[in-house]
């Protein structure tokens, strides 16, 4: 019992360690977004100057991340809707993310090219998917592809 905590433990550190490279790649790709504006998104996303910007979420220690729809196409984000089955939520496993002491993110977006990172707790993984005993209601669409890029993104990791 023990030495499964401790390689459930180890698993999760290798994973923050492989997360922030990625995150450090993502962000380090981001810097080169640029291009023509696009008019189909509103002026509350990213100017098209920038492939993304922060805002800080009054009352918390969360970033809302905006994405220009140039640095979202940059990265490839994906998103895809929190699963319900029977009483679990269930989400693809690219939207999990960890933190250097092994808290479970995902990132929500409330909004087109907006997101917002919110703890989940995992209750297991099978496949492709993670159940969770805690997280965003059955519907929240979450992103799934460029979740690194987001979370370096949110924490400035390239500046």
């Amino acid at each position: 019992m023990i030495l499964s905590r401790i390689d459930l433990r180890c698993g999760r550190l290798r994973t923050a360690r492989t997360g922030l490279l990625l995150i450090t790649a993502g962000v380090v790709s981001l810097s080169g977004c640029g291009g023509s504006s696009s008019s189909s998104y509103s002026s509350e996303t990213a100017s098209h100057h920038e492939p993304a910007r922060i805002e800080p979420i009054k009352g918390t220690d969360v970033m809302r991340v905006i994405f220009s729809a140039e640095g979202a196409e940059r990265v490839g984000l994906e998103t895809d809707a929190v699963r319900q089955e029977g009483q679990e939520l269930v989400v693809p496993d690219g939207a999990v993310i960890y933190d250097a002491e092994g808290n479970a993110y995902a990132y929500t977006a409330p909004k087109p090219l907006t997101f917002v990172r919110q703890e989940i707790e995992i209750d297991r993984s099978e496949g492709n998917s993670v159940m969770l005993s805690d997280g965003p209601p059955a519907g929240t669409e979450v992103v799934t592809v460029g979740t690194a890029e987001v979370y370096g993104t949110e924490f400035e990791v390239a500046h």
